[in-house]
């Protein structure tokens, strides 16, 4: 008896029709919340100056298999210095600053491994560091002409 009501259950289940379930692709896409979240973010000749500049600097050792401790070391307070002439005088209140001083922090996070690891390959990975925050920020930021860096 109960073999048949649940047969008899399952059949009417399996007989009325399936709903028709909305693509994802038909969902309404939210709206964005705030300025910074455009992507490209904004960027101004300070800021584009500043890190094309930087830029060079990375990618002209970031592929040199000849750099040393020393070199690491010197390579790094030059960056430093830079990421200290960008955000001199900038404002890092509100959205689009602090996703800002959120990528210059990574730089300098870089460039101090590259300064205080103690070993060759940990120095290596602090550059690598600095070269893909760089490539992050060409992703990130409106730059027109922004070369990835490639190790």
């Amino acid at each position: 008896m109960r073999f048949a009501f649940l047969c008899a259950a399952v059949a009417a289940l399996c007989a009325t029709p399936a709903p028709i379930l909305a693509a994802d692709d038909a969902r309404p896409q939210p709206k964005l919340q705030a300025p910074a979240d455009e992507l490209p973010r904004p960027a101004d000749e300070k800021l584009r100056a500043g890190m094309l500049q930087l830029r060079e600097t990375v990618a002209a050792r970031v592929s040199d298999p000849a750099l040393d401790e020393a070199a690491h070391v010197a390579l790094s307070a030059e960056i430093l210095l830079q990421v200290g002439a960008i955000s001199a005088g900038r404002d890092f209140r509100g959205r689009a600053g602090r996703h800002l001083q959120w990528l210059l922090g990574d730089i300098s996070d870089g460039a101090g491994l590259m300064r205080d690891a103690p070993r060759q390959q940990a120095k290596r990975l602090g550059l690598l560091r600095v070269a893909e925050t760089l490539n992050f920020y060409g992703r990130e930021y409106d730059h027109p002409g922004w070369e990835p860096i490639k190790p």
